[in-house]
């Protein structure tokens, strides 16, 4: 049996930040952020937002920190470590969403990713009313790029989706209002054996396709694509590069045995 070598996390650079909620099966939320910046070579640093119980099927249990101690966190991290670029996940609440605005800003964070996420897949909610309000109002404008899928995308722009044009309608919307690159992900949308994702800056639309995959067995794929994404905007490459990177890393995890 080979002896396996411990990676040099030394070597790993730049730094990535992902501000999220930890995950007991590993399967999403802080764990698997880390685990994709590792994979693709950056340093994963982390702040959690909160703790949940769950298996890769069902989430039993969400807690979030007191905002204090996610702030002591946010504090001790950008004032010592040059962060490349972060990504944000489950952040509970109103307190902890001004928390992070107000660090995002005092340490001009650039190549922000929030992955909007409202639901688990089991339809458990991570966000009371007001803090879906103060999202959709306040923290989305911290966004470089917000990565939400078709549900997340009806709820933060009111619009009904079930086809490709009420899609791009929505997308274009919120590409405004945050003055964002909107990456909606299609994967609850079906055009027979494809998938398409959908790239949208103000009326600038770019398709991305790829083959459809069951998915409905793995868990924590916004996760997993919204961090990679995040890993690739470090190393410097545009966001058509970093999408395009994120989509074959994605697929590549899918198709192997480490989800």
């Amino acid at each position: 049996m080979p002896t396996l070598q411990p990676s040099n996390l030394q070597t790993f650079q730049p730094c990535c930040l992902t501000i999220a909620a930890s995950d007991t099966s590993g399967g999403a939320g802080i764990q698997r952020d880390l685990k994709t910046f590792h994979d693709i070579g950056v340093n994963g640093l982390s702040v959690i937002t909160g703790i949940t119980a769950q298996t890769n099927q069902k989430v039993f249990y969400a807690q979030a920190l007191p905002v204090e101690q996610v702030e002591k966190q946010l504090k001790t991290i950008l004032e010592n470590y040059q962060i490349s670029a972060v990504k944000t996940g489950v952040v509970f609440n109103r307190e902890i969403m001004e928390c992070i605005s107000f660090y995002l800003k005092k340490y001009n964070q650039k190549n922000i990713v929030i992955d909007p996420v409202l639901k688990a897949s089991d339809e458990y909610s991570f966000l009371e009313h007001d803090a879906l309000l103060y999202m959709k109002e306040k923290f989305l404008l911290n966004a470089h790029v917000i990565t939400p899928n078709v549900p997340e995308l009806e709820t933060l722009s009111e619009i009904t989706i079930s086809n490709e044009r009420e899609l791009i309608e929505a997308g274009k919307l919120l590409s405004k209002k945050y003055n964002a690159c909107i990456f909606a992900k299609g994967g609850h949308l079906s055009f027979n054996d494809k998938i398409h994702d959908y790239l949208i800056k103000d009326d600038k639309v770019e398709k991305f396709t790829s083959l459809n995959m069951d998915l409905t067995s793995v868990h924590g794929t916004g996760c997993l694509i919204s961090s990679a994404i995040t890993a690739y905007l470090a190393l410097d490459h545009d966001i058509n590069t970093a999408i395009v990177k994120a989509k074959e890393y994605f697929y590549s995890i899918l198709n192997s045995d480490n989800c």
